[in-house]
């Protein structure tokens, strides 16, 4: 991003995530996430000490997710975790099995695997993955589809889901006339 404000500055963190989706041939998608941290300088924690090329995260997480956005499966990796009982997690979240996607998901993983039973960092990855798993299903999903008529169908998880989809919006005006309200 191009700076607003010149002023001199120093990178100190850098953190990555990556994620990704498949369609599998069983019919069922993995949604898969992976998250680094970087320090760039050497970095002293109470049970280890990392160099600036090791990092203070290196963790995965897959989810198994069927075309109705429930979770089939739940798999935890940290090949790296920011302190020596971290990686103790991991099995914790096979507890997402049987959770949708979809209104409530955060929530839902708040109960299930916040505070001491989750990690922090695995639990902010999953409102991302459930972002990803809903963009690589949209199509698939039908959530606009022709009617055959001209106009086309809005599914009600997009309608008041943002500013784009917001009933009153230009956008939702000019392509599902059927569903502009207008202020």
């Amino acid at each position: 991003m191009p700076l607003s404000d010149p002023a001199p500055r120093t990178l100190s963190h850098t953190r990555n995530l990556e994620l990704k989706a498949y369609e599998r041939q069983d019919g069922l998608w993995d949604i898969e996430g992976h998250i680094t941290d970087i320090k760039e300088d050497d970095y002293s924690m109470l049970d280890s000490e990392r160099t600036a090329d090791q990092p203070v995260h290196d963790m995965w997480l897959r989810l198994t997710v069927g075309m109705d956005l429930v979770v089939q499966a739940a798999e935890a990796q940290m090949d790296v975790g920011a302190h020596g009982p971290c990686h103790l997690a991991a099995p914790n979240y096979s507890q997402l099995v049987g959770l949708k996607m979809g209104p409530g998901w955060n929530r839902a993983i708040r109960e299930r695997l916040g505070g001491v039973v989750g990690c922090t960092h695995l639990n902010e990855m999953l409102a991302q993955m459930a972002t990803t798993a809903m963009q690589s299903l949209f199509e698939v999903v039908e959530n606009m589809e022709d009617k055959g008529d001209g106009h086309l169908y809005l599914s009600p998880g997009l309608r008041n889901s943002c500013y784009a989809y917001a009933l009153n919006s230009t956008y939702v005006r000019d392509y599902f006339p059927d569903y502009y309200e207008a202020d």
